[in-house]
């Protein structure tokens, strides 16, 4: 059949059938180069973020957005039928080796890796039981035997672990706080979790790490482009060098959205590159080492101790409830995901109520939602959310006990590329965790 006809009425039905051969061709061009796409992006994350980028500058946040979300949705429901017809199950992001309903109230001395652990020692009553100010022993009756006197136990350091959490899922292992990284003298300064929170998404599990804030420092480097300010001078993107130590440097992970983004504020070592906007959560680092995170104008002000604070949009928990603002669908606020029901990999950060343990959080397949109910499953009074989608939400952790900087992603299957490209100069900011209270380190 030849689609070119010397009869100028034409022939109908072939037009319509080399129009329905083209579309064909068309749509399986399309698919092609979808699946292509897809398989690109998964193997090479950050071939798809600087792609994006790319777009962006050509045709704009909102039609690229637009097209982010599409192909979200479309692997979303792929997924989603992938565990319908039992071709997937969900997994937990590492193997939790002992769980237990309710951790024990001792305080322990060793505790082997992946164990739960307790977040309160015991008070160990030692003294002879006394009713009305008087023994209830009679030493003078040899008929009484003598009441039995608990032995006495040695005091052992009370161990710091974060407040327990509910699971949200069916995952084994769920909400169970086990050990995550340590100093170089052993002892644990910050555990790790996951929760289920989507129940129409089986597969989206978020991590959670736990610092304390006793033995762990927070930093904050603002990215030599990003966020992006042609008025502001210029800055290196890296961590300080006096930091760049094996032993003293145990995390580091991403930041917040571009300026153009949602435009919040942000500010290191006294450099200003956008100015703090009322009303948006704000994490707040201290001269004397201590962090809040709150609403800017309200419980944050502009204060000459601060040494840094970031910016990212509202709070997404506020005094422990969920802000029924993550429904606003806004993406100024939530990032040009343009629905908040567009399930990506996203980022957060919260702290407790007496800010003392800081929170990192990281899932794929996320919704505002979703996101939300873990950070108040997790036991966060503040949070905010920090940056989305593949390549961008990145945490490596640098091990103690070895020699040199070697990074290890919290989430393996995802965090795959450019590992230590916070130890290097970087366009984007980035947060990082040093210890304190080791000598040579203080």
């Amino acid at each position: 059949m030849s689609c070119r006809s010397d009869d100028k009425g034409g022939d109908m039905k072939t037009k319509r059938a080399c129009i329905s051969i083209g579309l064909l061709v068309a749509l399986f061009i399309l698919v092609v180069g979808l699946a292509g796409a897809t398989v690109i992006i998964i193997q090479r994350p950050s071939l798809g973020a600087q792609g994006a980028d790319m777009l962006r500058a050509v045709v704009g946040d909102r039609p690229v957005a637009e097209m982010e979300m599409l192909f979200f949705r479309a692997q979303d429901s792929v997924q989603k039928q992938q565990y319908k017809l039992g071709l997937s199950e969900p997994e937990a992001p590492w193997e939790v080796s002992v769980v237990v309903a309710t951790p024990s109230k001792l305080a322990l001395t060793q505790i082997p890796e992946n164990t739960p652990v307790p977040t309160h020692s015991p008070v160990v009553n030692t003294s002879t039981p006394e009713v009305n100010g008087t023994s209830t022993v009679d030493p003078g009756s040899p008929t009484t035997p003598p009441t039995p006197v608990p032995p006495t136990l040695t005091p052992t350091t009370a161990i710091w672990a974060p407040v327990q959490a509910a699971a949200l899922g069916s995952l084994e292992g769920e909400g169970v706080w086990t050990p995550y990284i340590r100093d170089s003298t052993g002892r644990i300064v910050a555990y790790r979790t996951f929760f289920q929170p989507d129940p129409e998404r089986p597969y989206s599990v978020v991590a959670v790490v736990a610092f304390d804030l006793e033995y762990t420092r927070l930093h904050f480097v603002l990215g030599f482009e990003e966020p992006y300010n042609p008025e502001a001078p210029p800055r290196s993107g890296k961590l300080a060098g006096e930091h760049k130590v094996p032993g003293l440097l145990l995390a580091i992970f991403n930041g917040g959205f571009k300026a153009q983004h949602g435009g919040a504020g942000a500010m290191s070592q006294g450099l200003v590159v956008l100015p703090p906007r009322d009303g948006l959560g704000t994490v707040a680092i201290y001269h004397d080492g201590s962090v809040r995170l709150a609403e800017w104008g309200t419980e944050i002000l502009d204060t000459d101790d601060m040494v840094a604070w970031r910016q990212n949009g509202p709070l997404v928990v506020k005094d422990g409830e969920i802000n029924q603002q993550i429904y606003n669908n806004d993406p100024k606020d939530w990032g040009y995901t343009v629905n908040d029901v567009s399930p990506t990999l996203r980022s957060g950060m919260g702290i407790s109520e007496d800010s003392k343990t800081l929170y990192y959080f990281a899932g794929p397949k996320l919704t505002m939602d979703g996101l939300a109910k873990s950070m108040i499953a997790a036991g966060v009074s503040e949070s905010i959310q920090l940056d989305i989608n593949s390549y961008w939400v990145h945490f490596v952790v640098y091990p103690s006990d070895l020699d040199e900087l070697v990074p290890e992603p919290l989430l393996p299957e995802l965090m795959t590329e450019n590992l230590d490209r916070y130890l290097y100069p970087f366009g984007r900011d980035f947060f990082y965790i040093t210890v304190i209270g080791l000598r040579g380190f203080e």
